[in-house]
């Protein structure tokens, strides 16, 4: 027994807590007493709190260094809970994970860890934007857009986040969706630092959704615009919409000198320039960009575009620039797509079927080529072969996003051209079945097939509940866009 003597001077019988509490016996009254040493019983509890912080904190960091594998995380940010700062070091590790695992195409852990990521850090933009392609890119386009809005929400004046939001909705045609947003949520944003970003995409959106005159008024409210180097391939837009042809190239013009590292100013003032008859200038246009970007293929393509023949004459420069791109790009898959799209949508079928040739040599995966050659077909009307291309590509195909619904569309067309009301309408019941969960996307489509007069794909697309044969669309598998 442990016997202490208090200031009392009387001996303890007993101590408990390494002498925080001490038991006394009163020999006259034969009773007995227990005393409490403040101090003592608070240094005591201290210590055994520190040690029980210790012992969690210590827990807590092995959960977070070997359970969840954040290495990351440092001891003392786990001792001073520092809760933000881990939460970001585990988004930020996840991230990159999930780009090791979009690396790997293994796109179920990428989709995981990406949304892994944003819950730990809602605020991180790259993340979000990041899985918001990811989620459009495997046909999940309204929850990409959520994502966004939730986003934009959370923080109203990022720019990245709202030109993301924007460049999406007005690329799958939801104009309507985005004129909304912008005279909506976002108007407060109009007379802050993205003012001007905010009226560009207004007026953009303006003529998608309401025409080139509207658009017009519009861009004539927003004078600033016009001088404006960033807004001037909009202001271009609007004014050739608006049938200011020579105003739209002046445009284009002036962002080409001002921009002299951003190709697309050269493609579409390229474009515009040929498109009004100014074959030479247009030529002169593909050289600067060729000069500008000497190792990229983009600029090449633009080139052989400018140089189609208008006369015998001019085939043999077109065909020794077509041999010298083939032999400069080649052995890259991306350039042959490139160039394979342009042929499909110029309807070059000799150049189209020799890229497919090409790339068979040197792909495995050579269906979007086939694809682009049956698009070549079609333009010349040569819709019996481009069915039965379409048709051997289908068979190849699994059900694959994106592409089988490029594929399925093309389908549709090839088979109503050639009176296949059948075919036309199965492909257009597979078109809705994969987009059963996107209705703008699959507005936008049957507005396309409306304008194709093509009327037994929009009864199948105007269907509530496509067949339950149809087939379906697994999520999360993103495939390459086709922007034709």
């Amino acid at each position: 027994m442990n016997t202490k003597t208090t200031f009392t001077g009387q001996p303890a019988l007993k101590t408990y807590l390494f002498g925080s509490l001490s038991l006394f016996r009163n020999e006259q009254k034969h009773t007995y007493s227990l005393r409490v040493n403040g101090p003592r019983l608070a240094l005591v509890a201290g210590v055994a709190c520190l040690a029980c912080y210790a012992l969690v904190v210590s827990a807590g960091y092995l959960w977070l260094r070997e359970g969840r594998k954040i290495d990351q995380v440092s001891f003392f940010e786990v001792a001073f809970l520092r809760v933000d700062k881990i939460r970001h070091e585990m988004a930020a590790q996840q991230f990159a994970k999930a780009q090791a695992a979009l690396a790997a195409k293994d796109f179920p852990m990428a989709f995981v860890d990406m949304s892994s990521g944003l819950h730990n850090d809602p605020d991180n933009i790259a993340g979000r934007v990041g899985l918001a392609q990811f989620l459009q890119s495997a046909g999940a386009t309204d929850r990409a857009i959520n994502l966004l809005e939730e986003g934009l929400v959370r923080t109203p004046d990022n720019q990245v986040l709202i030109e993301a939001t924007l460049n999406l909705l007005t690329t799958t045609g939801r104009d309507g969706q985005a004129l909304k947003l912008l005279r909506g949520q976002l108007a407060p944003q109009f007379s802050g630092p993205n003012g001007t970003l905010l009226r560009t995409y207004e007026v953009q959106t303006s003529l998608n959704a309401e025409g080139p005159a509207a658009a017009r008024r519009l861009l004539d409210s927003y004078p600033d615009l016009k001088t404006t180097t960033r807004s001037l391939p909009m202001v271009a837009k609007v004014l050739w919409a608006a049938q200011d042809r020579a105003g739209a190239i002046a445009a284009l013009s002036a962002f080409v000198k001002a921009q002299p590292d951003n190709f697309v100013g050269y493609a579409d003032l390229a474009s515009y320039q040929q498109t009004a008859g100014l074959v030479a200038e247009a030529r002169h246009t593909a050289d600067l960009a060729c000069a500008q970007f000497p190792k990229q293929f983009a600029p090449r393509v633009m080139r052989i575009v400018t140089l189609t023949p208008t006369k015998p004459a001019e085939i043999v420069p077109w065909e020794k620039e077509i041999a010298s791109y083939t032999k400069d790009f080649g052995d890259k898959p991306e350039a042959v797509a490139m160039l394979a799209e342009i042929s499909g949508r110029k309807g070059w079928v000799d150049l189209a079927r020799l890229l497919y040739e090409t790339g068979a040599s040197r792909q495995q995966d050579v269906r979007a080529l086939a694809m682009y050659y049956s698009d070549a077909l079609m333009f010349q009307g040569k819709f019996p072969e481009a069915q039965r291309i379409l048709a051997e590509i289908d068979r190849q195909t699994p059900d694959s996003g994106n592409f089988s619904v490029l594929l399925w569309q093309r389908e549709i067309v090839a088979a109503a051209a050639c009176g296949d009301r059948d075919d036309a309408r199965e492909n257009a019941r597979r078109v809705a079945s994969a987009l059963r969960r996107d209705p703008d996307g699959l507005e936008v489509i049957r507005q396309r097939f409306i304008k194709l007069k093509i009327p037994d794909a929009v009864a199948e697309l105007t269907l509530t509940t496509p067949s339950a044969k149809s087939a379906t669309v697994p999520a999360l598998k993103p495939v390459t866009q086709d922007k034709s």
